[in-house]
């Protein structure tokens, strides 16, 4: 029934696709630029320049203000979201995910389009401009990003909490309090320091924030090895992505540690979720931070969509959208916006297939066998670790060489985004796996199932909502992703993306296409997210 060792070959596919796209490249990267550089002493010279010494204290600054206040926020809406019964909390669950899931740069434009000159609520309150640029702005837009992604931590927290240690407490006569204490309390908050954790990791390594809100004086590690990369070379690059690889591997490993604590036990009895009390003052808060979470998920929308439909050099509404297809934005973009447009979706479906492909295959070893979930929390942590940048900074230097030029740019970036992808994704097949039961497997077996049989009709049905989230994922984060993007399509401007596109006529200043181009790819995203959570049970992380 269980050949031995046979069915860890569908680990391999995975394991060769991270070594030959990041691990190797990245690896070859760290050696040269520091042979390069003088070894020793050349990382000695990146750690004294005061350039690189202000971005990483501009990354320890805005990643750890906006874990802070992501953790502070998030809370009470994750414990709304799983811990609590109440009509409407599966939608609510859903949309939270839209954020996290809208291009960096959408994000950014809609923190400018309310705070920032004339924005539509700085307008009305002129100190709120205070976050329309600097450092709170860039902590306001990284809230935008986070808060869902700690909400949702939380509420896992909730559901891998104990019920049968529930029910003891209370029939022991323990108040709610110490129920929460010493129950339901302890998961919810390895959620919270989870999210925390990688809002710390995404907020001290954000790109298009800083870029575009501030300038160099809030640049990031990231942002300076851009910098360092497109206009001095690619030696100081390289040195410095290996300092931030060194400087941010203990939250990573921390993140995997606290993340590998909420997985679910198999045959765990499902708790049921009391009714909200909504008359107590625990149940009012918890309800208005929510709601004020989605109102700013809905305001920042509105704002992006409103921006996009304004009239525009004496036009009509509307009349922005007009330009997309005129020959005048084909010589701004530098190809046909159509042709932008099926750039974004062709590299995000092509990296969301292969996601799935290579998540499938290893979730057919990890159903075998549980304890390889090790494994697999191995594969994600490299990806993790490696900044848009220092894998993109890292591909380029290593493929096109061997390839003989960047006429192959377009498959690194579907595998750059599949790289990316892949922490998220495989979590939302592997976790499932390991907590479902296998005595039905194991019944499908007996009756003369193969393994791989077994894998496809008993248990991938059981984590369909699994699946379904990581194409989500992947292909979101695909149709978003601007950062290494950015710097592949440098070697071949005809795979130009939107969000590249969209970060070219924001640095030119042309307003109306630049609005219809952030209109258009807030529609792709939004229609996305919408086929993808709609039929069904919603998707839910």
């Amino acid at each position: 029934m269980r050949s031995p060792g046979r069915d860890a070959l569908f680990l391999v596919p995975l394991l060769a696709f991270v070594v030959l796209f990041a691990l190797l490249p990245v690896s070859v990267l760290f050696a040269t630029t520091v042979s390069a550089s003088g070894g020793l002493a050349g990382l000695r010279t990146t750690w004294e320049s005061p350039l690189d010494q202000r971005a990483i204290q501009n990354s320890l600054l805005q990643g750890g203000l906006s874990a802070a206040l992501a953790m502070a926020v998030g809370y009470p809406v994750g414990l709304m979201i799983g811990r609590y019964a109440w009509p409407g909390r599966s939608l609510v669950r859903s949309l939270l995910l839209i954020p996290f899931l809208l291009p960096s740069l959408i994000v950014v434009l809609g923190v400018q389009d309310l705070f920032g000159a004339r924005g539509l609520v700085s307008s009305s309150v002129p100190p709120l401009g205070l976050f329309g640029s600097g450092v709170p702005g860039i902590v306001g837009a990284n809230l935008l990003f986070n808060v869902p992604l700690v909400a949702l931590f939380v509420a896992t927290g909730c559901d891998a909490a104990s019920p049968e240690l529930e029910d003891t407490v209370a029939t022991l006569g323990g108040s709610p309090f110490r129920a929460f204490r010493d129950a339901w309390g302890p998961p919810t908050w390895v959620g919270a320091l989870a999210g925390g954790l990688l809002t710390f990791l995404f907020s001290a390594l954000s790109f298009a924030p800083p870029l575009l809100l501030c300038g160099p004086r809030c640049y990031t590690v990231e942002a300076r090895i851009y910098y360092l990369a497109q206009y001095v070379g690619p030696n100081g690059a390289g040195v410095l992505s290996l300092w931030m690889v060194a400087l941010f591997l203990a939250p990573t490993i921390g993140y995997l540690l606290l993340l590998g604590r909420l997985r679910p036990r198999p045959g765990r009895r499902v708790r049921t979720r009391p009714p909200l009390p909504w008359r107590t003052p625990t149940g009012g808060i918890l309800a208005a931070v929510t709601a004020l979470v989605l109102l700013a998920e809905a305001a920042l929308l509105a704002a992006v969509a409103y921006r996009s439909l304004r009239p525009v050099s004496g036009g009509g509404w509307g009349g922005a959208w007009g330009s997309l297809l005129s020959p005048a934005a084909t010589l701004r973009l530098g190809l046909p916006a159509v042709n932008a447009v099926s750039n974004t979706l062709l590299f995000a479906i092509g990296a969301s297939a292969i996601t799935l492909l290579l998540g499938i295959g290893a979730g057919y070893s990890v159903a075998h066998r549980r304890r390889r979930a090790g494994a697999v929390g191995i594969v994600l942590f490299v990806p993790l670790l490696l900044s848009p940048i220092v894998l993109s900074l890292a591909l380029t230097q290593f493929w096109p060489p061997l390839l003989g030029g960047g006429q192959y740019v377009w498959a690194l970036v579907i595998f750059s985004q599949t790289v990316l992808a892949l922490p998220f994704a495989l979590q939302s097949i592997e976790i499932p796996l390991t907590g479902i039961p296998t005595d039905a497997s194991d019944a499908a077996r007996t009756l003369g199932a193969t393994g791989w049989g077994a894998y496809l009709d008993v248990d991938l049905p059981r984590v369909r909502d699994g699946v379904v989230t990581a194409g989500l994922f992947a292909l979101a984060l695909g149709m978003g992703e601007f950062t290494a993007t950015n710097y592949l399509v440098t070697l071949s401007r005809q795979y130009t993306t939107l969000p590249v596109a969209l970060y070219n006529l924001y640095s030119t200043r042309y307003v109306g296409l630049q609005d219809a181009v952030a209109g258009l790819l807030l529609l792709i995203s939004l229609a996305t997210f919408v086929a993808l959570s709609v039929g069904g049970r919603r998707v839910e992380l």
